[in-house]
């Protein structure tokens, strides 16, 4: 193989930004969570390009490697917000803060008339006393506690901390209530959105009495003023983690240093992609590892992987509710896997060829000590609801033409990802866990390319252009890629103006530019509009904006 030990700062130096998925500065590489959109910059996509066509010459070895390590550094984030548990439920969060408020903003509007936000209004409406008693309040109540308690949730997964300071916040009741309403209401989007039988995932409304007891028993996280305990990191750290180690073993592996330092030296180890391994080290007592290939690394890459799967909420009924928190959060389930595996330090050396043997092995042996599920439950239950003859094959069947029919597409588009995702990551873990030791070197297949071309993000931009533009992706029509566009889309739209609506102060704000690439976007607005209108009865243009100083 051919090695280089030149690294360009100018393709990987990194950079952090809240709910933007970094790869490196000056947005050489991005994901953006409530976009579904991986970006990299011209630069990248020069290089890149010229990987996919089989055209480098002229182009030196070293730069195309960096340069497809970002590419693959942007599509784990992906993997990771569509494939996980835990990213699922933090994408289609903002989905459901809408589609479990429909009905009542629809009730709203008739009763109020376009009034934004709804947010102010009802403050307004019991500052002058009116109860609750009354439909429209009771209505505005209900969409925007919805929509502020699943935001809570995004803030806390994402960083744990946040919760320190959420728990000043008026509309804040505690974590534990944060954390059962978002996955309640996603799982209920992703039930009703894909038609999905009884039983098939967990029913989140027989859940009510069990949360109305940890709050008659004051159960601690369940209340208002408890706190349960805080991680140090959360899904943010986790994520970047896992995506900057594969980058660097995918690098090292294509020709790139073996050792870690070297990768230091040129600031690839920025405090947002360390975090969690230096906690990881913190707490297995251990030493940074000298190689990228060191056991230590492939057992921090399994333990993220295992932190960003739970399976208790989704796909598997809660078992312990009291528990609940610590089932679910990464920060707290990434903390407790280290601590386990610092209980058996024969797993610090037991990830030696990065195979599905030592994925299940050592996995369930951190599992079983956290009395977590065993790491192939949940995806035996995604899994296992394929071939049932009915709305989930008819959902994949769908995933495989693009040809989805109108009706909540995004919701629709993500889950039949989801259980593509599952499906093959229960044949090759080894390689969802640790694909910068499967997608370079020796241990690289055709097979394996096949999978990872497979699981590409859906939507990118180009290099001349911020605009989205879909995949082309084999078996797809040229007529249900561009359905698929802009029927996604669209709901994302819709989803965005009910949640300004609901929460944000000011005028409804059209910026589109990440969507088109082009300030003026007319056309587009208009859509917006008549969406929003034929949804909610409403006018958007004939909005009346309660200011928010006035309370």
């Amino acid at each position: 193989m051919l090695r280089f030990s030149r690294l360009d700062p100018h393709l990987l130096d990194p950079v952090s930004a809240p709910s933007v998925f970094n790869a490196t500065l000056n947005a050489h590489g991005t994901y953006t969570t409530e976009h579904f959109v991986l970006r990299l910059s011209p630069r990248v996509h020069e290089l890149v390009d010229a990987i996919t066509r089989r055209d480098t010459d002229g182009h030196d070895t070293a730069d195309l490697m960096q340069a497809y390590s970002v590419y693959l550094h942007e599509t784990i984030h992906w993997w990771q917000h569509m494939g996980s548990s835990a990213g699922l439920m933090l994408s289609l969060a903002y989905s459901a803060q809408v589609y479990g408020s429909m009905v009542f903003l629809q009730q709203f509007g008739r009763g109020a008339g376009c009034v934004k936000p709804v947010k102010s209004w009802a403050h307004r409406a019991m500052l002058a006393g009116v109860t609750h008693e009354d439909p429209t309040l009771a209505a505005a109540n209900i969409a925007v506690n919805n929509a502020l308690d699943i935001d809570f949730y995004k803030k806390i997964v994402l960083s744990p901390k946040c919760a320190l300071e959420l728990r000043h916040t008026p509309y804040f009741e505690s974590v534990g209530h944060s954390y059962l309403k978002a996955y309640g209401e996603t799982v209920f989007a992703i039930i009703g959105s894909c038609d999905l039988r009884e039983a098939q995932l967990p029913n989140p409304a027989g859940w009510d009495p069990h949360i109305l007891r940890l709050r008659v028993e004051h159960a601690e996280g369940f209340v208002h003023g408890s706190m349960p305990p805080t991680a140090e990191v959360g899904l943010a750290e986790i994520f970047e983690g896992q995506a900057r180690f594969c980058q660097l073993q995918f690098l090292a592996n294509s020709g790139g240093p073996v050792l870690l330092e070297s990768y230091r030296e040129k600031g690839q180890f920025a405090p947002i992609y360390v975090s969690a391994f230096e906690l990881f080290l913190q707490l297995l007592g251990a030493d940074w590892p000298k190689r990228y290939d060191d056991p230590l690394v492939g057992l921090f890459l399994l333990i993220c992987d295992l932190a960003i799967n739970p399976t208790r909420g989704y796909p598997l009924e809660i078992e312990s509710f009291e528990d609940f928190i610590c089932d679910v959060d990464p920060g707290a389930r990434f903390t407790r896997l280290c601590l386990a595996a610092a209980e058996a330090p024969e797993l610090q050396k037991a990830i030696q060829s990065f195979s599905a043997m030592e994925y299940e092995l050592v996995g369930s042996r951190l599992a079983d000590r956290c009395g977590y599920d065993h790491p192939f439950a949940g995806l035996d239950a995604i899994v296992g609801m394929i071939g049932d003859g009915g709305p989930v094959d008819a959902l994949l069947d769908e995933h495989r033409t693009f040809g989805f029919g109108p009706v909540n597409m995004p919701v629709r588009v993500i889950f039949s990802h989801h259980l593509a995702f599952a499906r093959d990551k229960r044949r090759q873990p080894e390689m969802f866990c640790w694909p910068g030791m499967w997608l370079a070197g020796e241990r690289c297949s055709g097979e394996i390319q096949k999978t990872f071309q497979a699981h590409l993000s859906l939507f990118q931009d180009r290099g001349d252009t911020e605009q989205i533009f879909p995949r082309a992706m084999p078996g797809r029509s040229t007529k249900n890629i561009e359905s698929l566009v802009n029927g996604f889309f669209s709901g994302m739209l819709a989803f965005d103006l009910a949640l300004q609506w609901t929460l944000f102060p000011g005028p409804f704000a059209y910026d589109f530019k990440w969507l088109t690439g082009k300030d003026e976007n007319c056309d587009l607005i208009a859509l917006a509009k008549q969406q929003f209108e034929h949804s909610y009865e409403v006018n958007p243009d004939s909005v009346e904006v309660i200011d928010d100083a006035y309370l």
